[in-house]
């Protein structure tokens, strides 16, 4: 895929601050999309036909990993050491995902019926699953796209798509459209999406589409560690949904969901940060040891800066948010969202720490140690939900996602010859967060908006007194803003 017109060639830091910096303005607009549709149909829909809605989205992500099978991560990390290969991975996983698509519709029909639900979810979804061959390949034209580390292409259409989908759903929620209508049109959606990215990848490649079969084997081969570890995570994250569902009912769903929303509204920057520095590091592994090591450590730091504030903020503001955003019907909601949040500090941290085991070779491992998480996850819900409903699934999550983290940092500990002199780089920032939370537990009565400007600036001053920044730092922060200049001290 010939570059579009650059001209220059970018840094490394400037290309993983280019990327990341368009995919986070496009997912936060997107996110913001979303928020409001949520919030609407939560509204308009109440508890119980929110809970419904949340419960189809939830079996819909678990299944989607089937047609996933971890072959956008191998096709990005592959593409971008073997860029010449790129034909023929666009026309075989394409083929196999439309083939994975009928597997996993067909399986989560099948679940769903199983399970005893009612004809009505069932049908929703039906519905949704005819979605999975258009999201599926739409993350196959992503993956080529990111390859070449060209994620404005994509995010420039995510952000058109997903204007049309939630423009249309909040028009039909306004005409009094249920949740069938919401379904139909996410499933429209993907499917216009798919049709854009895909006239744009053809006008740069022209595939020719063959079948190799001796070629889906060596794929699925490589790629079954990964798509194991992508279905146990995203159990790990929706099984709470789905048991909350079997054993609270479809009130309790929607007051959760409507909680879990706000954390996965923050997750935005992690979760693009780590996509943009996928790329970026499997180029680096072996050609320049340095820079491989270097975008590790200073990434934990910036997410350990950027995740904190949100948690700590959140978690003090959360009846805030819960009341000015879904309304008083949802405040029994609060005390989810203040356990919640803090999972974002987590999180956070592993959005680095799982692309690096990738490019590592060390695909099973990621898929054992989110296998352990997932299984206690399974476990602790199945013991706290039925007594503490809610809250008590929020702090298995909770519990969970920090077993997560610990075991990933455990398994980088000898290939990155992590050295405790890195935390130097994490106390100065809980204390700036500290006064954060001081200052809006003072500001406490003050409108939201007040207490969100004020409590983000003490932070930001916070940061600048305590000298958090350092000299790498602010050479790095030097390369974005020269972005075709490759010299500077060296860092580490």
């Amino acid at each position: 895929m010939p570059p579009a017109g650059e001209k220059t060639r970018l840094n490394p830091t400037a290309i993983i601050a280019k990327n990341s910096l368009v995919q986070f303005v496009a997912g936060l607009m997107n996110k913001l999309l979303g928020v409001a549709l949520i919030i609407y149909a939560a509204r308009q829909l109440g508890t119980e036909g929110f809970g419904q809605y949340a419960f189809v989205l939830s079996m819909h992500a678990i299944f989607y990993i089937l047609t996933d099978f971890g072959l956008g991560t191998l096709t990005t990390r592959d593409l971008s050491q073997q860029p010449e290969q790129e034909n023929r991975y666009l026309s075989n996983v394409v083929l196999l995902r439309c083939l994975l698509s009928l597997l996993a519709g067909g399986g989560m029909i099948a679940t769903v019926a199983v399970l005893g639900h009612p004809p009505a979810i069932i049908a929703l979804t039906a519905i949704l699953a005819i979605s999975f061959v258009f999201n599926s390949n739409i993350d196959t034209a992503t993956a080529v796209f990111n390859a070449h580390q060209r994620m404005e292409i994509t995010s420039a259409v995510s952000v058109v798509a997903n204007t049309f989908r939630v423009t249309t759903s909040l028009g039909a929620l306004a005409a009094g459209g249920d949740v069938f209508a919401l379904i139909w049109i996410h499933t429209l959606y993907t499917a216009v999406h798919m049709g854009v990215l895909f006239g744009l990848l053809f006008y740069f490649i022209k595939p020719s589409w063959q079948l190799d079969l001796g070629f889906w084997v060596r794929l699925l081969k490589q790629a079954y560690p990964l798509a194991l570890a992508n279905l146990f995570s995203i159990i790990y994250f929706r099984v709470d949904t789905v048991m909350l569902a079997s054993l609270k009912g479809q009130e309790e769903v929607g007051l959760y969901s409507a909680a879990y929303r706000l954390l996965e509204f923050t997750l935005i920057f992690p979760a693009y940060y780590g996509g943009a520095i996928f790329p970026v590091i499997s180029s680096s592994y072996e050609r320049n040891p340095q820079r491989f090591l270097l975008i590790y450590r200073r990434s934990l730091k910036y997410m350990w800066l950027l995740s904190l504030p949100l948690a700590a903020g959140t978690a003090v503001l959360a009846h805030r948010f819960m009341e000015v955003l879904y309304g008083t019907q949802y405040s029994a909601g609060v005390p989810v969202l203040s356990v919640l949040i803090w999972t974002l500090v987590l999180i956070a941290a592993n959005s680095v720490n799982a692309p690096y085991l990738i490019v590592m070779g060390k695909q099973r491992v990621v898929t054992i140690l989110v296998f352990i998480s997932m299984l206690m996850n399974i476990c602790l819900n199945a013991v706290f939900i039925p007594h503490y409903g809610m809250v008590g699934a929020a702090w298995v999550t909770l519990a969970s996602e920090f077993l997560n983290i610990t075991l990933f940092m455990w398994a980088l500990r000898k290939p990155l010859g992590m050295k405790l002199r890195m935390a130097r780089h994490f106390w100065r920032p809980a204390v700036a967060a500290g006064l954060m939370v001081a200052v809006l537990r003072w500001i406490f009565a003050w409108d939201l908006g007040y207490q969100i400007i004020l409590g983000g600036v003490c932070y930001l001053a916070a940061l600048w007194i305590l000298r958090v920044f350092d000299e790498v730092d602010i050479e790095l922060f030097s390369r974005i803003l020269r972005p075709t200049t490759f010299g500077g001290k060296k860092v580490t």
